[in-house]
């Protein structure tokens, strides 16, 4: 039977347990369905980046139903109808996260006087997207690339051994723990869109390929004769490279309605999607004795298959009859997360680690206004809300705004999103002997920036 090594982490209120040599990874699963916090649960789920040009960022996607780019006609094909011309597009974005742990430093009557933070984990995500759409008003395609989805993730601890009076200086530096996981699944492929007088339908085709995928796990011991605090004894490092062992479809459908000047009304559908991979790490699994999902390091590659479930949303446009360009966007998706599978290929994983967790069915909701302050100038604002598929409780929202530049067929556009959640979970690397019997704090800000550019012709 394949030999798992599961990952977890230390702290002085832990319980004794037998001598073994696996680590344990507990995630308590927490999702967003675009762009928000909790990167440290994106290997399970793969966190959905969805939106790339700046406009949509700034708009926190809520103008599905309205054209920004080549990159925004997956949202809905069909919002290219009625384009005329050559348009090209090109964005960048580095995606930062800031993650803090702590633990309740409790008194002897039993009270948590403060949070001992102990570890401060920083990542950054680089991703690229461009495209082009050609139409003649009754009929426009569009090609682009997008990142689509990512498993990115970085932690290293510091861990220090003991000082005792009267030696006062800083506890030495006495070994590391650390985990990075890195890389972009890339969207590419093609979508056309028609009208039919107030109606506009559209179809677009994408396929997935893996850019950069990486996983490392490792333990560094610097003192052999001070490994108590440590997950190991001695070093320890796992790294690989991965893939996809499939090329996933997926196939987005969508329709609009026009009502006069002032209103749009629109729907779209997001076929599900498989992602088949061979790899040791990052591998989601349930774990029957905590009763959570987790993801684990295994000694040899394990086969996986993780099935998303497809996507509906709808959208609203409303243009007020102002003398500066105004719009107001409004969007409700909606994801069916009892869907999501995951299998291996491996018949003894199949038995013994089944993904049995019971996800729950998801909305997102969106909003959004632009305004044009000149023939130049707009200002865009946006806000999310979006459901956890895991629990009610663990709804968050999401920020975002941006602006640009418009100077006859060339326009830049630049925009920001910003999310932060907290949450208590295990530890991610626990002592050999020894088993984390309570929750920390974790507390992860991230932000989203986006710079694009178009050219018209």
């Amino acid at each position: 039977m394949i030999k798992i090594l599961k990952m977890n982490d230390k702290k002085t209120s832990m319980d004794a347990m037998r001598p073994t040599r696996i680590f344990s990874m507990a995630m308590l699963l927490l999702l967003s369905s675009t762009l928000f916090a909790q990167s440290y649960f994106n290997p399970l789920l793969m966190n959905q980046l969805g939106l790339s040009h700046s406009r949509d960022v700034a708009l926190s996607g809520a103008n599905a139903s309205d054209y920004s780019s080549a990159m925004s006609t997956f949202s809905n094909p069909a919002n290219q109808a009625g384009f005329i011309g050559l348009k090209l597009s090109g964005s960048f974005g580095a995606i930062t996260t800031n993650e803090n742990r702590s633990f309740p430093a409790i008194d002897q009557f039993g009270d948590v006087v403060t949070n001992n933070i102990y570890v401060v984990s920083k990542g950054m995500q680089n991703t690229f997207s461009g495209g082009a759409t050609w139409g003649r008003g009754l009929l426009s395609l569009s090609l682009a690339s997008t990142p689509f989805l990512t498993p990115a993730f970085a932690f290293k601890e510091e861990i220090r051994g003991s000082l005792y009076s009267p030696n006062i200086n800083r506890d030495p530096l006495i070994g590391y723990h650390h985990l990075n996981q890195a890389g972009i699944i890339q969207a590419s492929g093609a979508s056309i869109g028609t009208a039919f007088g107030s109606w506009s339908v559209g179809l677009g085709m994408r396929l997935l390929h893996g850019v950069d995928l990486e996983n490392e796990w490792g333990i560094s011991v610097l003192d052999s004769a001070d490994v108590s605090a440590l997950a190991a004894g001695s070093n320890l490092l796992k790294a690989e490279s991965w893939e996809l062992d499939n090329t996933p479809l997926i196939v987005n459908m969508g329709l609009i309605k026009d009502f006069g000047l002032h209103w749009r009304i629109s729907a779209s559908y997001q076929t599900a999607y498989s992602i088949e991979s061979t790899r040791q790490g990052a591998i989601p699994m349930y774990d029957l004795t905590l009763g959570l999902p987790i993801v684990e390091w295994s000694s040899d590659s394990i086969g996986s298959t993780v099935n998303i479930p497809a996507r509906m949303e709808l959208g609203l446009r409303m243009k007020p009859s102002n003398s500066l360009p105004t719009s107001v966007y409004l969007s409700l998706a909606y994801q069916d997360w009892t869907q999501y599978e995951v299998s291996y290929g491996d018949s003894l994983m199949d038995a013994d680690s089944p993904f049995d967790y019971p996800m729950q069915e998801a909305f997102t909701l969106s909003g959004g206004i632009e305004h044009w302050v000149n023939e130049n100038v707009p200002f865009r604002a946006g806000f999310t809300w979006a459901e956890s598929p895991l629990d009610s409780d663990l709804s968050q929202a999401v920020l975002s705004g941006g602006s640009g530049w418009k100077s006859g067929p060339l326009q830049f556009d630049v925009a920001v999103q910003l999310s932060s959640v907290g949450y208590k979970y295990y530890d991610i690397f626990v002592p050999v002997g020894m088993s984390a019997n309570s929750y920390e704090n974790v507390r992860e800000s991230k932000t989203n920036y986006s710079i694009s550019v178009s050219y018209s012709l």
